[in-house]
């Protein structure tokens, strides 16, 4: 990476990328039993962190001013994939 932008987007690119896929995964599983969800939640966040520390590990060599934004542009993308509610799940009459 040889630019600021072209580091914000490619986090944006990676956060796009894991959010939907630990959404889609959270949401297949939404309707089973809690500790199927709850194992699929951890099984996402591990992969995240995993995903967050393989992408510091392979910009190592870069400078901070690009690793900083891909970090950043990353984690708020995902964060904003998990702190969407998920709907279609459990219908309750409360």
């Amino acid at each position: 990476m040889d630019s600021l932008r072209t580091a914000v987007l490619a986090g944006l690119a990676a956060g796009v990328f894991n959010g939907a896929l630990t959404r889609w995964s959270l949401k297949k599983t939404l309707n089973s039993r809690d500790a199927v969800f709850y194992s699929v939640f951890a099984c996402g966040l591990f992969y995240r962190l995993c995903f967050l520390a393989a992408s510091i590990w392979i910009l190592r060599r870069e400078k901070y001013i690009i690793i900083v934004p891909f970090v950043v542009s990353l984690i708020l993308v995902q964060l904003v994939f998990e702190a969407v509610p998920l709907t279609n799940g459990i219908k309750r009459d409360t």
